[in-house]
């Protein structure tokens, strides 16, 4: 293990989506399945290397049991959030609900906006 420690995203996705997002720039790291995801999570946790922000495939990272769930949520850096998969999960999913999600999850506290302008 290097003395070196990096900031950076990175990217845990699924095999099908990780061409594309290393076409785009992001160091990524292709699992085939929510269990080979946890093990990857659990194992860039256990080297303390990574500082930046690990984004998960969303529904890889709904799958995590209810432990990794609250070590994740504990351990800072790395900063670990959901990457949306494009779909709602639900028909009734709120775009702005899931946004708000992730800049609470990010910030550690929720932001609004306003959405009327005023002068």
């Amino acid at each position: 293990m290097s003395d070196e420690r990096r900031s950076r995203l990175l990217v845990v996705t699924t095999d099908e989506l990780a061409p594309g997002l290393r076409l785009a720039g992001a160091a990524t790291i292709a699992c085939a399945s929510p269990l080979e995801a946890r093990r990857t999570v659990e194992t860039l946790l256990d080297a303390g290397e990574e500082q930046g922000v690990v984004a998960v495939h969303e529904p890889y990272l709904r799958d995590f049991d209810a432990p990794l769930r609250r070590r994740l949520d504990a351990t800072l850096p790395p900063l670990v959030v959901a990457l949306p998969d494009g779909a709602a999960a639900r028909p009734d999913d709120d775009r702005r609900a899931r946004l708000l999600q992730m800049l609470w999850q990010a910030a550690g506290y929720e932001i609004t906006f306003d959405t009327e302008t005023r002068r």
